[in-house]
């Protein structure tokens, strides 16, 4: 039986038909592969269990064509950035419509850092890029097979071993299109052994319109490296962003991934971590504050198979008007992994009738001697902690506010660098303000 096709399907195909299969032989296969594999996918439905929540295909209307390299001035980044991020002391390394933009970028990292276009890393066979596109160990989806078709661009990174980056390395994705866009970006980091290192990843539109975001992020982390990574996107409220953060973690790894969304129009971050060695550990937390009609689907997989490795998840949500927030996380424990410890916890407030909040905790053990756990807590304020306030001379507004900031701060907590979180506070309170 052929399927039909949505609108959005058939310009998607037709692109991917379309797109060039540049670079060598291996990453070519690859491509060929996907694009089988997108065409007899095609866009992702609530009969896709893991889509349950997040019908894309309903959701994307139309497909963006491809956005054209543009041109970004340093005074319109720092504008974009503002003045907490812009000062912040950092390596900057700036995509312009998902292309490297060497000339507003820092690229001197010094020796223990190596750094590539992936255009450049492709056009050069450069031996350690190789696992690109395959990192993960489950099957692509539909989405993850798109971005591999359909990449134009994105970075390279290669942290020497032992290495200590002195600053944390700045991902600064600009959009600069006025018209609507489609950016298909891929980031390789691998992370030698003993190796420490900080990312922040912003996402960032010039002209205020919408787009459509499909990002793939591959972290390979080496014995006993300690990666902090932690990415903000404010997107249009009608713009698509799409992103997969699929890491392989060594022996004694330490890796920690945290995640701020606020509002937007169909956002999806997707996470899949493997503990490849033992004694390994993960925290991948974040918060989403979604109003008027924002969907936020987060969606994970802790996947232990090292002996002795432990996983920290903790999501915080709150929902003004019509947002709807999604969390799926499945926590695996494969036969061996044992001494496996893992918390999962999703927490959503709801700040109207009109919200949504959908949780799907799981957990998948094969093993006997395990700690595992997982929870799921939705509410309203609470009427009686905000009289208290309220008798107290705090006027209803800040009391709310005081409120919202501390459900969230246990996550915010999780922040270490105390510029970034402070930084993700101020955006917290300037979101309600704004709400």
């Amino acid at each position: 039986m052929e399927l039909v096709r949505t609108e959005a399907e058939t310009g998607l195909i037709s692109l991917s038909e379309e797109a060039p299969l540049d670079g060598p032989s291996w990453l070519k296969d690859l491509q060929k592969t996907a694009r089988a594999e997108f065409q007899a996918l095609g866009l992702p439905n609530r009969r896709v269990e893991e889509w349950k929540y997040t019908d894309l295909k309903t959701a994307m209307k139309v497909a963006f064509k491809p956005a054209e390299q543009g041109e970004v001035t340093k005074t319109q980044l720092n504008d974009l950035l503002g003045a907490e991020l812009a000062e912040l002391s950092t390596y900057a390394l700036v995509f312009v419509d998902g292309q490297l933009n060497e000339e507003l970028s820092d690229l001197s990292l010094g020796d223990d850092v190596e750094v590539l276009s992936l255009k450049a890393a492709l056009d050069g066979d450069v031996s350690w890029v190789k696992p690109i596109g395959s990192v993960q160990q489950n099957p692509r989806d539909a989405v993850q097979a798109l971005n591999l078709i359909m990449m134009q661009g994105g970075a390279a990174l290669k942290i020497a071993e032992r290495a200590e980056v002195n600053k944390p390395i700045h991902l600064i994705f600009v959009s600069s299109t006025a018209g609507e866009s489609s950016i298909a970006s891929r980031l390789f980091f691998d992370i030698g052994a003993g190796a420490n290192v900080e990312f922040i990843e912003s996402h960032l539109s010039l002209h205020g319109q919408a787009s459509q975001s499909n990002i793939v992020t591959e972290v390979l982390v080496g014995d006993w490296a300690k990666v902090r990574h932690v990415k903000f996107n404010e997107d249009h409220n009608e713009s698509l962003h799409l992103s997969n953060v699929i890491g392989k973690l060594g022996k004694g790894s330490d890796y920690n991934l945290f995640q701020a969304t606020l509002d937007g129009g169909v956002t999806r971050n997707q996470v899949e971590i493997r503990y490849d060695g033992d004694e390994a550990k993960a925290d991948i937390s974040g918060v989403a504050l979604l109003s008027g009609k924002s969907h936020a689907d987060l969606t994970l997989v802790m996947d232990h198979a090292g002996l002795s490795c432990e996983s920290r998840e903790l999501f915080k949500t709150v929902l003004d008007d019509e947002g709807r927030a999604v969390f799926q996380g499945k926590v695996i424990v494969q036969p061996g992994a044992q001494k496996t410890d893992g918390v999962m916890m999703s927490k959503a407030l709801l700040l109207s009738d009109s919200g949504e909040f959908d949780s799907k905790p799981e957990l998948e053990i094969y093993a006997d001697d395990v700690l595992c756990g997982h929870g799921a807590t939705t509410g309203q304020i609470d009427d009686e902690l905000l009289f208290y306030l309220k008798a107290r001379g705090i006027a209803d507004a800040d009391a709310r506010a005081l409120l919202i900031q501390a459900f969230v701060g246990e996550a915010l907590e999780l922040i270490e660098n105390d510029t970034l979180r402070d930084y993700v506070i101020g955006r917290t309170i300037a979101w309600y303000e704004k709400a």
